[in-house]
């Protein structure tokens, strides 16, 4: 399973571009204000931003869009309507609706998402003043991220072949007909498979995609050879914190807080061969 997240993580990262994380396990749902520790390219809940009394003023997208992927054209989609067959439909019969999936490649993947959404911190940039008072007060771990975009999608569907020659089918709910490759997220069922490696089907609210954001690994070096707020035997107060870093904060944000790169920047891309 492990090797299916660094397969799925590398895809994606050539579709949403760097400093977009890929939720895994796929079922994980994470929420903006989230604080998270990062465990082998996982993101593991250590609490939210609320509890530690910073607020997080969220702005929601009025827009719904669709994504669908698959490796460099290698998953060929046949979708079939209700009342016909074909030669490639052996677990679906005529009166259903659905669709066949060929991969000819290993390690290919399929992705398709409906309804996705995003929701970003109305201010990024403002965390860097209140996680640096957390920092001082040692209530904020050196290596914890903050969620400040979340990708939504009311539903999903991902495969990810084991090997070339791989296939699936899927079956649509009752009354359903599909109209392009995008129907196929979240309202199917896995009806056959063979060499499938990985199969997600989420019919509700799910969140693929974050953005998260931490304290400068460089900044702190410099301000832990400083001040040592971490040596204190109790934390300060934030009014103890130097005026000249509360200035630095507050006049230059981004040389305190970072947008860290999704972990997909540590996977090869999936091998091409079959």
């Amino acid at each position: 399973m492990d090797d299916m997240f660094k397969v799925f993580s590398a895809a994606m990262r050539g579709v949403m571009g760097p400093g977009w994380w890929s939720t895994w396990p796929l079922s994980t749902r994470h929420a903006v204000g989230d604080v998270c520790s990062v465990v082998e390219g996982q993101l593991l809940s250590a609490g939210t931003l609320g509890s530690l009394g910073v607020p997080t003023p969220t702005l929601d997208s009025p827009y719904r869009d669709m994504l669908t992927y698959d490796s460099a054209g290698s998953v060929v989609v046949t979708l079939k309507a209700s009342g016909v067959t074909g030669p490639l439909f052996q677990a679906l019969v005529e009166v259903d609706a659905g669709a066949h999936l060929s991969f000819s490649r290993g390690r290919s993947v399929f992705a398709a998402f409906a309804g996705l959404r995003q929701s970003a911190l109305a201010q990024p940039r403002t965390l860097a003043t209140p996680l640096v008072e957390l920092y001082f007060q040692r209530r904020w771990d050196p290596d914890w991220v903050a969620v400040t975009h979340i990708l939504s999608a009311q539903a999903a569907t991902v495969l990810i072949a084991a090997n070339g020659g791989a296939e699936a089918e899927l079956r649509l709910e009752a009354g359903a007909q599909p109209v392009g490759v995008g129907d196929l997220a979240g309202q199917v069922r896995l009806a056959r498979s063979r060499a499938i490696g990985l199969d997600w089907l989420a019919g509700a609210d799910s969140t693929p995609f974050c953005r998260v954001v931490r304290l400068r690994k460089s900044w702190l070096g410099r301000i832990d050879a400083d001040f040592a707020p971490r040596q204190k035997v109790k934390g300060l107060a934030p009014s103890d914190i130097p005026v000249r870093v509360l200035r630095e904060v507050a006049e230059q944000p981004d040389d305190v807080v970072e947008t860290l790169d999704g972990p997909a920047g540590i996977f090869s891309p999936p091998d091409a061969s079959g």
